[in-house]
Order: C-alpha cells, then sequence, then structure tokens
C-alpha cells in the first residue's frame, strides 16, 4: 500500500457551544466562564478573558458570543467541503481509523483549510509531520514560511515560523495516532517541544492549505481591550479593512465567500 495519504482528518480542540451561549446571553443569564474557559491549562490564555469578553460586550453591536458562534460557523463550513476529509473533536478519537493514508491535523473552530486539502497533501511522503505555509488574517494579513521561495504560495507580508509548528499547519502521520501521543501533541505550542523529545521527522512542503483567523475576539488579540479601548477599535477597524482589500491568488480563491462574511461580521460589530 502506499504510504502516501489520501484521507484529510481534522480534530477540532476546545469548541464550545458558541450559538448555546449566545442564546443564554441574549437571554440575559450570566455566563460561566468555565463554559469557555479550557479545562486544560494552556500557559497563553489570557487570565482576565472574562473581563476582556464583558467589555467587548459593552462596546460593540454584537456580543462575544455571537461572534464566535459566527466564525465558528464560517469555519465548519470550510471544513465540510474539504473533499475525502472527517472532522471530529480532539480527544474523542475514531474507534478504528481509516485504513487507507491519511494526515491528521489539529486546528481550533474558527480555523479554515481548503477544500481539495486532500489532493494538495497527495504529495506528502513518510515523515512524521508534515508542514506547510499557513496564512494568518490578522492586521496585517502575514503569511507564515519555513523557506521562502519566489514560487512561495505568500498572501499579504511573508515571514519565518515563530515556532516549529504553527497553530493548524502540522498533519501527523497515523503511526502518530494513539491517545497518549496525540494529547502531548494537539497544542502547536507543547508539539514543537515534543517533537523534540520523540526525534520526529519533519518535511515541509511548499503548499498553501488553512488560514488561522486572528479576529479581534480570538482569545490572544481581545486580551488587549483593556489596555487601550479606543486603540483596540482602531485594530477592528483595520482588521476590517484588511480583510477587505485583501488579493486572492488562484489557489486562494476559495477563502473569497469565508473572508467576506468575517469582515461584515465586525463590520456590524463596529455599528
Amino acid at each position: 500500500m502506499s504510504d502516501r495519504p489520501t484521507r484529510v482528518l481534522f480534530a477540532v480542540r476546545q469548541s464550545p457551544d458558541w450559538s448555546h451561549l449566545a442564546a443564554r446571553f441574549a437571554a440575559g443569564e450570566w455566563i460561566d466562564p468555565a463554559a469557555y474557559v479550557p479545562a486544560r491549562h494552556v500557559p497563553t490564555f489570557p487570565p482576565r478573558i472574562a473581563a476582556c469578553i464583558a467589555a467587548w460586550n459593552r462596546g460593540y453591536e454584537v456580543d462575544f458570543f455571537a461572534c464566535r458562534a459566527a466564525l465558528k460557523t464560517i469555519a465548519a463550513e470550510t471544513l465540510a467541503a474539504v473533499a475525502d476529509g472527517a472532522v471530529f473533536a480532539a480527544g474523542n478519537w475514531p474507534a478504528d481509523w481509516p485504513a487507507t493514508p491519511f494526515r491528521l491535523f489539529f486546528l481550533d473552530d474558527d480555523d479554515w483549510f481548503a477544500p481539495d486539502t486532500a489532493a494538495r497533501i497527495a504529495l506528502v511522503g513518510a515523515e512524521d509531520v508534515a508542514v506547510f505555509p499557513l496564512l494568518r488574517l490578522d492586521v496585517p494579513v502575514f503569511t507564515f514560511v519555513r523557506l521562502r521561495r519566489p514560487e512561495s504560495p505568500v498572501i499579504g507580508l511573508a515571514g519565518g515560523f515563530s515556532n516549529r509548528y504553527q497553530t493548524n499547519n502540522y498533519g501527523l502521520h497515523p503511526r502518530l495516532c494513539t491517545p497518549e501521543r496525540l494529547t502531548r501533541l494537539a497544542d502547536h505550542i507543547a508539539a514543537c517541544a515534543e517533537a523534540e523529545r520523540m526525534g520526529l521527522s519533519d518535511g515541509y512542503y511548499d503548499v498553501m492549505l488553512s488560514a488561522t483567523n486572528k479576529t479581534p475576539v480570538s482569545a490572544s488579540v481581545l486580551e488587549r481591550i483593556e489596555q487601550d479601548p479606543a486603540v483596540f477599535r482602531a485594530r477592528v477597524v483595520a482588521f476590517v479593512a484588511a480583510l477587505r482589500t485583501i488579493t486572492l491568488p488562484a489557489h486562494a480563491a476559495w477563502m473569497a465567500s469565508p473572508i467576506r462574511r468575517t469582515a461584515d461580521l465586525f463590520a456590524r460589530a463596529l455599528g
């Protein structure tokens, strides 16, 4: 049997039921932070997230929970469109892994993948971890690349990886797919250290599969809202402008609708 992947599996990290939380918030209920704070300690998760969410809800026309619900819907639709793909919650591992070769990607519930991801990874070899460029929708729009070539699939600015693996750009070989190993590899920061400890092999492929969405309601961005609300609001304006002026090459044309919907969401939030 060929070792080249024919399927792509997506393991979604913690993903609260944002629609349910949005409905409860709209009904005037208090939302316990335990409903959205990661159960497992994440060192980079903002300790004052509840206060930051409250600050957002006071200043914007679409509440935090409704924003996260909308973003999750957009992202889920991109995953549902992936041919030969399967989506499940991280930790809820399949009883029987697919018999055909595959690659498993971890992602957050607002991340996007190309509909032809399975075809794009068909070139991947037998290394433990296949690594790809990653588009970050942010201010500014930015593409992480490990090897900068003239033909690299860059959108916006380009720069080197800040870590061995970025949030959703590392695809695991089936031999790594045991519950114990996957638990240690789920967080991309922890996965970098774990890969070093385990002596994992990487292969880098200059093919863009995915985008990470650093929206104003991402935890790592929202924590800035308390520092200076006016500066933060200017960032929201800049985020909408960045999305509305982005130029997409042919390989990323599939992002046009998710980008438009995301820009419209935060334009409504601005009022």
